[in-house]
């Protein structure tokens, strides 16, 4: 008699999305959204803010200031405290820093996901983790993104001598900051289909 050969499941992942400046807006919740019904798995959207949420970038970063980046660092850590269970992080703009600090610093993600941002690879420690992947997301116009970022995520993406620090570089022909959020003027539906795709792929 042959017995059937049991299915298992892939597990689920939970993944953690931190915000832009403009905090956590319906456009950013939609696009929690998208990635879980693309990928299966979930997704949590720490506030950052509080409930605030501002109607330009301008107005977020003097938000931010209002708060303290050490004060929304420390929101944010304490997010991924609570999510112990989750092993990718993400951010957007903002969103990046601390989810750059969380993969650097914490030993249980497995990857890092940076949307219209990126930072050095020694931000916040000395080395990347070699079993963290890294996929970056930047759209090629975009004037918020700083001189040094789009050449030095490239620098990543071409690291064939460091095999051990995989890192995925995709870029956008849009100067949309946001093309990702379907909750302002810049939403580009076409290059957030694309993404999430290739987030899925990642998460796969």
């Amino acid at each position: 008699m042959i017995r059937p050969t049991p299915h298992y499941p892939v597990p689920m992942a939970q993944i953690i999305l931190f915000h832009h400046a403009r905090g956590l807006t319906e456009g950013v919740l939609a696009l929690a959204e998208q990635i879980e019904q693309a990928s299966g798995h979930r997704v949590h959207t720490p506030d950052l803010f509080g409930g605030a949420v501002l109607p330009t970038v301008e107005d977020g970063l003097a938000h931010l200031q209002q708060i303290g980046q050490d004060e929304v660092m420390t929101r944010a850590m304490r997010a991924c405290a609570e999510h112990k269970e989750a092993s990718v992080v993400a951010g957007i703009s903002m969103g990046v820093m601390p989810a750059w600090k969380a993969a650097q610093t914490a030993p249980g993600f497995r990857a890092c996901i940076a949307m219209s941002s990126a930072l050095p690879l020694d931000a916040y420690a000395r080395l990347w983790q070699p079993h963290t992947s890294l996929q970056i997301h930047l759209a090629a116009q975009d004037p918020w993104v700083r001189d040094e970022d789009l050449p030095l995520a490239r620098t990543y993406a071409a690291t064939a001598e460091h095999p051990d620090r995989p890192a995925d570089l995709f870029e956008y022909e849009t100067a949309s900051h946001l093309f990702m959020d379907s909750s302002t003027d810049q939403y580009d539906a076409r290059h957030t289909e694309v993404m999430v795709e290739r987030i899925r792929e990642l998460l796969a």
